[in-house]
């Protein structure tokens, strides 16, 4: 009779969600290397903008335009500060994830141990009975040879 792991289904519902919480992981560093890059084009966007305005002020640029450059600017820095505190809070939740995932790792790890330590009782016991088997056949051979 081959091993039969009475635990198995709740090894698969424990593997799909240590899947799970694998792919929220990802997900969650996926945001964050979205919100960086995003961070860092608005970042390269103001850089481009100031040496603009800066070429334009050598050119003789009107106030009103100096004016709408510097509002363009403060508005950027708001969205770049609204951005790295998305990063934080992003940051935050990774880690949240992160613990998650690692507890349900931790809970898969222990069934598949548990299983391997019923899979190897399991072996030994069909080899000690193999042999027991193997002892008795040796035992009547060695009976029915000597009897004739």
């Amino acid at each position: 009779m081959p091993f039969a792991y009475r635990l198995e289904v709740l090894l698969r519902l424990q593997r799909s969600i240590e899947h799970q919480e694998e792919n929220r992981l990802l997900a969650c560093a996926a945001r964050i290397v979205r919100l960086k890059a995003e961070l860092q084009s608005w970042e390269a966007a103001r850089l481009a903008r100031k040496r603009r305005i800066m070429e334009d002020l050598e050119r003789g640029a009107s106030g009103i335009a100096l004016q709408v450059a510097a509002d363009w600017d403060l508005a950027a820095q708001r969205k770049q500060a609204g951005i790295r505190k998305q990063i934080v809070a992003a940051e935050q939740l990774h880690l949240e994830q992160m613990r998650v995932y690692r507890e349900a790792r931790q809970k898969r790890e222990v069934l598949d141990s548990l299983r391997e330590r019923q899979q190897t009782e399991y072996e030994q016991e069909e080899i000690r009975k193999l042999q027991q088997t193997l002892d008795e056949m040796y035992l009547v051979r060695t009976f029915l040879w000597k009897a004739k």
